[in-house]
């Protein structure tokens, strides 16, 4: 294995193939989905603190709905999208329309735009984001 794909804060191995690394055992997936699990509750948290320390730039948006746009703003469309995330195509397209509403965006690339600026999505110098 090289290199590896970010999963919201969650990092997930990428193979030499270059293809993605997906659980191939139930006790792969169990692990998978326990990790996913106390990734949103760390996101969470975060959030909680935050709040707690009157910090007013806190996205107005959910976890789903924050990772959906990170993804965005990387270039995936919606079937990468949902397969990265592991949820369905109209999942996603909901947490798009959701967050869209949230940030009173007038499109997908004005949402990005504005979660970009705001510093809740970073995006690197070869366009990664993270």
């Amino acid at each position: 294995m090289t290199g590896t794909v970010t999963f919201v804060g969650l990092r997930l191995p990428r193979l030499r193939s270059g293809g993605k690394w997906r659980p191939s055992t139930d006790a792969e997936r169990h692990l998978l989905s326990e990790a996913m699990r106390l990734d949103a509750q760390c996101r969470r948290l975060a959030a909680e603190v935050d709040h707690l320390r009157g910090d007013v730039t806190a996205p107005p948006l959910t976890a789903d709905q924050l990772a959906v746009l990170t993804a965005a703003a990387g270039g995936a469309g919606v079937p990468d999208t949902a397969r990265q995330l592991f949820m369905s195509e109209e999942s996603v397209k909901a947490h798009r329309k959701r967050a869209l509403a949230a940030l009173g965006a007038a499109s997908l690339a004005h949402a990005v735009a504005l979660a970009v600026q705001s510093g809740w999505i970073h995006v690197g110098t070869d366009g990664s984001t993270s």
